[in-house]
Formats: C-alpha cells, structure tokens, sequence
C-alpha cells in the first residue's frame, strides 16, 4: 500500500535556510554591483561633469575615469558603513580615489524619502557641504543612487550661493521625472498634501520613490486606508522596502491596538536599530499601552538621533507631566 512520506521537519527547515542563504547572497551581490543591468535602470547619470562641484550615483571604476579626465580632484561619499553593503562599497571606492590621486571623504548618512535614519544625519549633512565649500578643485558628491541624501547637502550648498551641476538618468526621461519628484517632495514637506499628490498623479510612470511618497500624502491627509493600499503596492530595493515596512506600522497604529503596532515597529528594529521613525512609532504605541518608563527609552532614543523630532519631544514632555 502506498503511503505518502512527509518530509522531516529538519529537513525542510535546511532547505528553507539554504534557498533563503541563496536569495541573501544574490540581493547582496546585486547592491555591491551597482553596474549589474538590474541596478543600472534606476542609477543617476553623471552629466554636467562642467560644474565645479556634480552630484550623481555610486560611481564605479568607469566613472572615475571620465571624472578623473575631467579634473575632479575630490570625492564626497555620503554612504554609511554601517550598512553592509555600502560598506563595502566605501572600500571599493577607496581604493579607485587613492589609484585616480583623489582624495575621498565620507560623511555618512541614511535617509529614506525623508525619513532619517543614523546619529547626527543634520550634522553629517552640514559638515560635508562645509567640506565641499572650502574644498579646492573639483568635487563629485553622492549618496548610492543620486536621489535623496545628494540633495539633502545640495540644498545646504543652495542656501550657501554654491551651485552644484545635476544629474539625468540613463533611460529616456528619467531626469524629468526626478524633477517631478523633487517638486512633490518639496511640497509635502511643506505641508501642501494635496498639491504634493496632483504631482505625483500627474506622472505617467511612478518609480518606487514616488509611490513611496504617494503613500505617505494619503497617512498625512488622514486617509489610512487609501495610505495602506498604497504601501503594499511598494516592492523596491531594500531601502525603499524599508520605508514600506514603517509606512504599513504606521497605519497599524492608526487602526489597529497598540499591541499589534509595537509588534510591528519591533521588527523594523530588529534589523534597523537605529530607524528613528520606527523608534518613534514603538515609543507612541508603547505609549498608549501604559508602558511609560519603555515609551520614553524609545523616544529619548529618538530625539538623540534626531533633535528635530517634534512628535517625540511633545510626548516625551507628557509622559514628564504624567510621571
């Protein structure tokens, strides 16, 4: 008689362990090879190589050479070593500075659409502009795609008179669209929600920056639902997934019991320890459950991070009066 012979447990937890070990390394080896096809469509391409001072992607070995012929003199890098991959980004790029008789800084940040991650991010920010001004010479200055922490030191530049030489993309009209982008971003730090999301409408095509965004507008107008669907329909890289995982905990707390929230948050810190946004989050909705002293470990953990976090500062001086 037949029988059907179930596969043992251990069995099957070594082959999970195996295909997810397997699905780790090749997502790894994609973000250290920012030159690889699938990564190529969504890096910045050098362009106004002209300016004193471009900004632009990663650049790999190729870059260096048209930045060398062009008489770069200096590097800024804004990845963060202790992200793994940018990490050994940062050592790859060391040696292509020193070998091109460049000098490379590193000033690291990490930022997602807005939501900043890491101590002294602001301070980071501010002292490589201050590094790009009094440089001598050309500077190329860049985050890992050319998107979001490159323009965080290109506004302080702006503000300082310094003008900086863009980017465009490498397919079609990528570089309209990054500037459809920038302007929804401006207006939604602004505060004008809506203005922010007729911009975002108004693109044909939507990169996982936008929808980001676009998910963001609709838990700032109060709209959770509508702010969920949009989440779930983010699938990036692992950055972009990040800022998924923290929207989609944010609308939990919206909704759901503080519980399943700080479940939630939990996890995101789990891998990022340092997200202040999920800090935040976990510290409001222990919060609401009446864990005080944890609520405040949290929040205070936060404001460190980022002194400018208005939500943490006034829930921290409750939980003072309250105390």
């Amino acid at each position: 008689m037949f029988r059907f012979k179930f596969p043992s447990l251990s069995g099957l937890y070594f082959k999970i362990l195996v295909i997810s070990a397997i699905v780790f390394a090749a997502g790894y080896f994609l973000l250290i090879t920012p030159e690889n096809p699938v990564m190529r469509a969504f890096r910045g391409e050098i362009s106004d190589v002209s300016a004193d001072i471009v900004i632009g992607p990663y650049p790999v070995a190729r870059d260096f050479e048209k930045l060398k012929s062009n008489g770069v003199k200096t590097i800024v890098s804004l990845l963060d070593p202790s992200i793994p991959y940018e990490s050994k980004l940062i050592d790859q790029e060391t040696i292509l500075a020193n070998n091109a008789g460049m000098v490379f800084l590193n000033f690291p940040m990490i930022s997602i659409l807005g939501q900043k991650m890491g101590d002294h991010y602001d301070q980071n920010a501010a002292a490589a502009a201050k590094a790009i001004a009094e440089s001598k010479g050309k500077v190329y200055v860049h985050c890992y795609l050319g998107i979001h922490r490159v323009m965080v030191v290109k506004k302080i530049l702006d503000g300082k008179k310094i003008t900086t030489g863009r980017y465009t993309f490498q397919q079609g009209e990528r570089s309209e669209k990054s500037v459809e982008l920038d302007k929804a971003e401006e207006l939604y730090h602004q505060g004008y929600f809506n203005e922010a999301n007729q911009v975002i409408e108004s693109m044909s095509e939507r990169p996982t920056s936008a929808k980001l965004l676009y998910a963001w507008i609709a838990y700032r107008q109060g709209n959770i639902s509508e702010s969920r669907t949009r989440f779930m329909a983010v699938s990036g890289l692992p950055e972009e997934n990040l800022d998924r995982d923290v929207g989609l905990a944010y609308c939990r707390l919206r909704e759901n019991p503080p519980e399943d929230a700080a479940m939630a948050f939990s996890k995101v810190l789990a891998s990022y320890p340092e997200n202040e946004s999920a800090l935040t989050g976990l510290g409001i909705a222990l919060y609401y459950q009446g864990q005080l002293k944890a609520a405040k470990e949290k929040l205070e953990k936060a404001v460190k991070i980022n002194p400018a976090n208005t939500d943490a500062v006034e829930l921290l001086k409750k939980i003072g009066t309250t105390n």
